[in-house]
This record gives C-alpha cells, structure tokens and sequence, in this order.
C-alpha cells in the first residue's frame, strides 16, 4: 500500500520532497526504496491515541530545520492505495485556484444512506441515531459524502495556527469513491482487492498507480 501512496504523490509532479513517518526503521526502508524520504517518528507519536497532526507538525519541524519552508502540505494516507497521482493534481488544483486553507478528500456515500443510521442496545433493540425527521424517501434526502484520507492539503500557516486539518474553514473535495477506498480492517483490504480485479478485467489495465521500481524484498526489511 505504501508503494502506491508514495508512487502517487511522486509521479504528481507536485512536491519538492515526499515525506514518510514512521517509527519503524523497516517501514522506512521500504519508504526509501520507492523513492520518498524518511523521517523516524518520535514514539510519543506512535502510539495508538496520537494524533496525526502531532505527526505532520513533527514533520515540519524536521523539514523547517533544513531551510525548507513549505507553503502548503498534503497528507496521503498509504491505507487509500487506489488513489492515483492525477486525484492529487486535481485536488492542487482547485485548492489553489479557490485559495481555500483547509481541504478535505471525501467520497460519496453509495449504497446507504447515513440520516437513516440506527444504534442498538445490548438485547438489539433499535433507535435511530439521528431521531425519526429523515425518515423520508430517499429521494429527499441530501447528497452525504464520507471523508477518505486519501488527499488532505492544507496551508501551512494555517495548518500550525489552528493545529488541525479541519481547520476553518475547511472545503471538501469530492473524488471516485473507488480511488478513495479506506482500508481500515481485513474486509475493507477484501474489498479493493476485488475492486482492483474487477476495474482490471473491466477497463483493461490496472487502476493502481504506475511505481516505478520493482517490488520491494520483504526480506531486506529486516536486514
């Protein structure tokens, strides 16, 4: 997955350095092979309550000590592989083009419909999670999009007053839910891997970003 996210970010054309976090010195070197450059994680910032923006700053800090000032950043989480290299061009694009400080990638909802959300208590009884007022055709209802981590820009100075990515005020940029597929869980890695196999068959080619190095030695990880 991380292969693909950094091939994207690469191939964009758009940064002057792609930066992996990690703590893990493997992972780094898996970061490294496929062209980005590694910066190891403080373990303050690596465990499973930190914050990813405590990470993006930490990486600015490492960035700033080299002279680099950026004026903007973007986030491409490697749990949103499908996300190809002209998503984020297209992304930069309106970011820039409607001077907009904060940016979120998100995905339509497909297939449910999230005002009709229910809860269920320890017996499985039902309530609805927002009350009964969208209980209406769906039809009626607004069009619903779901964050992916897939492309976050936001402006520097911006990102550090605010210390958030959902800073105000924030946009959306909606993109192919395909492209934007979170994978969270074993299902969710299920589910691209169908997705990758069905879009292949169906367009003739595989929709992951070109990387242009072959594959990475799991082996050398542990060296």
């Amino acid at each position: 997955m991380l292969a693909y996210s950094v091939s994207a970010a690469l191939n964009s054309g758009l940064f002057a350095e792609v930066i992996v976090s990690s703590d893990d010195a493997a992972i780094g070197r898996i970061a490294e092979w496929y062209g980005a450059i590694f910066v190891l994680r403080p373990a303050e910032l690596a465990s499973d309550s930190a914050q990813l923006v405590d990470v993006a700053r930490h990486v600015l800090e490492v960035v700033r000590s080299r002279d680099i000032d950026p004026d903007a950043i973007c986030q491409c989480m490697p749990n949103c592989p499908l996300v190809r290299s002209e998503d984020i061009r297209a992304h930069w694009n309106i970011f820039k083009d409607e001077e907009r400080c904060f940016q979120i990638s998100v995905v339509p909802y497909r297939g449910v419909y999230p005002q009709w959300a229910v809860v269920s208590d320890d017996r499985n009884g039902g309530r609805w999670l927002f009350g009964d007022r969208y209980l209406v055709r769906s039809q009626e209802l607004s069009r619903t999009f779901c964050p992916t981590g897939a492309i976050w820009w936001a402006r520097t100075t911006d990102f550090l007053a605010q210390n958030a990515f959902y800073g105000s005020p924030f946009h959306l940029a909606p993109m192919d839910a395909n492209r934007g597929i979170d994978i969270d869980d074993e299902e969710d890695l299920q589910l691209a891997e169908l997705l990758v196999h069905g879009l292949t068959a169906r367009d003739g080619k595989s929709p992951l970003e070109p990387v242009r190095r072959d594959a990475f030695a799991t082996g050398d990880a542990d060296a």
